[in-house]
């Protein structure tokens, strides 16, 4: 069970993130972290705004890559007429996660809430008028512990949908998590209303004001005629293999369904020549982790469906790469380490390389220590290298070698 306000709006604006993210196959754990280098919000918002945000580095590794993708989605959003207080590129890669909240609010005031035009200002009493003309007998004055017994979120699913619920008023209030858990659960099944709150949150006598607005806001903009949600409908399906893979090595994702529906199942992946074989297996926690090998590079297409139903983000564009790429096409970079600049090996190679005048072409990019980059950035340039020997270097994102054909290179800055 959350503990505080700050618990409760966290989850609900991570789940609000991932309702729209799973168009993508994208999905994230911690908003403290995952959005740290800008593509989670790039996607969002290309998501949530119908608009392209151009180009950005699609594999960042380093701060100043990360700092430069934030850079383009906060630009964006003044672009947008959206403004942002308090908050810059490098409090987002850094992890702020109090500026990080009011962002996500931002974006929830601007795309959820007030999505068709308004002040923002109105927008807690908006709703709150838009509540009590739907359910006036039990006359809500807030977003908080009106809501705490559950006999109100009952009401509200029977107003949209009458006969749904018809016993709400006669609900024992001291059964507040059955009533909240039978009042979210039909909104799910019988109306698609996402479980961005949970029944324990919403029974929490600190529930978030913000978080229940958020979810709140999904019931009002629901559509005149509400169909119940389907199998395929209740699917997710995320991971990094549906956004990006490698030739001949392994790519996963995960698959969230309902239990009944296993042997429904289908997925297709499509390659530029021919379809790779695909392996399921079942997780511990329910989940379903599906692997597979791609062949050839090129764009490939991958199918998930339930009962012949396309998933929601199926189909998936995936781009299969023939190498990991570090994100630095076009450029010359140079990784070190900060404890061994000074060692009796790692210095003459660093300093016959400035004597050649690396440091002065226009394409190489500042000394990178590794020692001070995440640790799975860290591992992918070793990876790529196949060497933890340092410094490793880089040219058009390409492995050099070791120090005798570095030592080879010739360097001429004056003609590029």
């Amino acid at each position: 069970m959350s503990s505080s306000w700050v618990d409760i709006q966290k989850n609900t604006f991570t789940r609000w993130c991932n309702e729209h993210l799973k168009d993508r196959g994208l999905q994230i754990n911690d908003l403290q972290k995952d959005f740290n280098n800008g593509l989670v919000l790039i996607n969002l918002l290309e998501i949530i705004s119908g608009k392209s945000l151009g180009r950005y580095n699609k594999h960042p590794r380093v701060p100043y890559q990360k700092l430069e993708n934030n850079g383009i989605a906060l630009n964006f959003l003044k672009e947008e007429g959206i403004k942002l207080v308090n908050i810059s590129g490098e409090d987002i890669t850094e992890g702020r996660l109090k500026l990080i909240l009011g962002l996500i609010w931002t974006l929830i005031l601007r795309y959820h809430i007030n999505k068709k035009g308004g002040e923002d200002s109105s927008a807690k009493s908006d709703l709150l008028k838009w509540v009590r003309s739907k359910i006036p007998e039990y006359n809500i004055n807030n977003f908080q512990r009106d809501w705490n017994d559950g006999k109100a979120i009952c009401a509200l699913v029977d107003a949209l949908r009458p006969g749904l619920c018809p016993t709400h008023l006669s609900l024992d209030p001291k059964n507040n998590l059955d009533n909240a858990t039978k009042g979210i659960d039909l909104a799910y099944d019988k109306l698609g209303v996402a479980k961005l709150l949970l029944p324990a949150e919403m029974v929490h006598p600190k529930v978030d004001e913000l978080a229940m607005m958020t979810y709140l806001t999904q019931f009002r903009d629901l559509p005149e005629k509400v169909e119940e949600l389907d199998d395929a409908s209740k699917c997710r399906a995320y991971g990094p293999g549906l956004v990006e893979a490698i030739v001949e090595q392994p790519a996963h994702f995960f698959i969230e369904m309902p239990s009944h529906c296993a042997d429904k199942l289908k997925i297709k992946v499509e390659g530029p020549k021919s379809n790779a074989p695909v392996q399921l297996k079942k997780n511990d926690d329910g989940t379903w982790t599906c692997t597979y090998e791609p062949k050839e590079p090129g764009q490939y297409k991958i199918h998930v469906t339930l009962n012949d139903v396309h998933i929601p983000g199926s189909i998936f564009h995936v781009t299969v790469l023939e190498d990991l790429s570090l994100g630095g096409e076009g450029k010359i970079r140079i990784y070190y380490s900060t404890t061994s600049a000074s060692d009796e090996k790692t210095r003459p190679l660093q300093e016959m390389l400035e004597a050649k005048g690396i440091h002065l072409r226009p394409e190489f990019e500042p000394w990178i220590p590794v020692d001070l980059m995440d640790p799975r950035d860290r591992d992918a340039v070793f990876q790529k290298a196949g060497t933890k020997q340092l410094p490793i270097v880089y040219i058009d994102d390409k492995y050099i070698g070791d120090a005798k054909k570095v030592e080879r290179l010739e360097f001429n800055w004056r003609s590029g």
